[in-house]
């Protein structure tokens, strides 16, 4: 996670983070992505590298991120559940 801009006062203007999720294999990847992006695709861009997702998100506010992080991550182990239930 990394803080872009402060103002003079010391607040946050902009924060944003960067999750690199690795699988077991290309398959697993791809089908966790799939199912990922109807979801998150306004909120958290993702891309497919070999077996890893790569994934950015930025915000204005540190709590709406944060936020955003936790829905993410939820969604990633439900599907996580699905493909090793199929």
């Amino acid at each position: 996670m990394g803080l872009l801009q402060k103002d003079g006062k010391g607040n946050i203007s902009w924060i944003r983070a960067r999750l690199i999720l690795e699988f077991e294999n290309e398959e697993k990847a791809e089908h966790i992505l799939k199912s990922l992006e109807a979801d998150n695709y306004e909120f958290i861009k993702c891309q497919r590298e070999g077996k890893r997702v790569v994934c950015e998100s930025s915000s204005n506010k540190a709590s709406t991120l944060l936020h955003t992080l936790d829905d993410f991550l939820s969604c990633i182990i439900l599907s996580d559940e699905v493909y090793r239930n199929i």
